[in-house]
């Protein structure tokens, strides 16, 4: 029988971490409390603010996760892939999310709430445009010490165990020697994704096993290659996806991106406000509704979109701009001016935001100069 190194399976841990930005031991039941969830979403929110990536390093109990793993992937899958999935991951998810939030992303808490008596905590992860959640299911060790035990990924809408299980399951079979030796791609492929060689990347997928890349994870790896490779291959891969897995309860997140490629803004906001009903609420998904009026040429809805969104989340860049344009839009320029110079005197759009602003409205600039007035 042909034995697979242990060196892919790191590597296949390590590249769908990112994309994903994992016989039962004795369970921990000790409750976590709703302060001891807060205050650990909280420090996780704090150190990926300030680009730590140690405490995310550090989140997951290994022996909890090593056994859920273990249960969802069988009794033939083999517990050294396990262990070494879960040492893989483990090691290296906190620097991942903090590598994918780049200078200008955010990973925020969301909420904290109790389900089947577990604690949860829910972070949004933003980067470059582009929105997932992560759901944690908190649990308390015997030391004290509150641990993730999974990891809920919204994107992939299942738990990561089971994503790392059912990867795992796919190349522990008797798969020949040849067919093998082609995962060995996946280094490549996560050297060339962290590179931005995203069409070398793709060249690289497309030589792994036909089987292997009709798994769940590996079309998300597609995904995100192809979304840095057009708009026609965005959608095809997205496609693909949804024929392979259409009832997925991730599809709403990502049908946004497609209905609004297709130009079916109608459906896009649907998918915005399914989504927004299962994650029970984030103010966030005010600016996909503010951005989908505006293609659909509402720029009223658009407004009062921007200025809730602006409301919950004022120092959303973004949100901000987007509130003064549309004000500027409907000649409303004294509400542009006041949000205007409260984000100056907070100091939170810099130079770069003002001066696009300034760039289409010139007017806008002269009263913000002293050379004019407000209507």
């Amino acid at each position: 029988m042909f034995m697979k190194p242990l060196s892919t399976w790191k590597n296949l841990i390590l590249l769908l971490t990112p994309v994903l930005i994992l016989h039962s031991c004795s369970m921990p039941d000790r409750p976590v409390s709703k302060d001891e969830a807060l205050t650990l979403g909280h420090r996780i929110e704090h150190s990926a603010d300030q680009r730590d990536y140690e405490v995310l390093n550090r989140v997951f109990d290994d022996k909890t996760m090593t056994a859920r793993i273990a249960k969802e992937g069988g009794l033939f899958l083999n517990r050294e892939l396990i262990q070494g999935a879960v040492e893989g991951f483990s090691k290296e998810f906190g620097k991942q999310i903090t590598n994918a939030l780049g200078d200008n992303g955010s990973y925020e808490l969301i909420k904290q709430y109790e389900k089947d008596h577990k604690q949860h905590i829910l972070f949004r992860l933003y980067s470059n445009g582009m929105v997932n959640y992560h759901d944690y299911e908190l649990i308390k060790r015997e030391d004290g010490s509150v641990k993730a035990a999974d990891l809920f990924i919204y994107l992939s809408g299942e738990n990561f165990s089971k994503t790392i299980a059912d990867a795992l399951q796919q190349v522990n079979g008797n798969m020949p020697k040849e067919e093998m030796e082609k995962l060995e791609k996946i280094k490549t492929i996560k050297t060339l994704v962290a590179q931005k060689n995203y069409e070398k990347a793709g060249q690289y997928y497309d030589e792994l096993p036909a089987s292997v890349k009709k798994g769940k994870v590996y079309q998300l790896v597609h995904i995100t290659i192809c979304a840095n490779l057009g708009n026609e291959k965005y959608l095809e891969a997205i496609n693909e996806y949804r024929q392979l897995f259409p009832n997925d309860p991730n599809m709403y997140l990502m049908m946004v991106d497609a209905y609004t490629l297709q130009k079916n803004y109608p459906m896009a906001l649907e998918s915005v406000n399914r989504l927004d009903s299962m994650i029970d609420k984030d103010p966030y998904q005010d600016y996909q509704r503010g951005l989908l009026s505006l293609l659909m040429k509402d720029t009223t809805r658009a407004m009062g979109y921007f200025e809730q969104l602006h409301k919950n989340m004022p120092k959303f860049k973004k949100g901000t701009v987007e509130l003064i344009v549309t004000y500027l839009d409907l000649d409303h320029m004294d509400q542009a001016i006041q949000v205007l110079k409260q984000a100056k005197d907070s100091n939170y759009l810099n130079d770069k935001n003002i001066d696009v602003l300034y760039a289409y409205h010139p007017d806008l600039k002269k009263i913000m100069d002293g050379g004019g007035s407000g209507q």
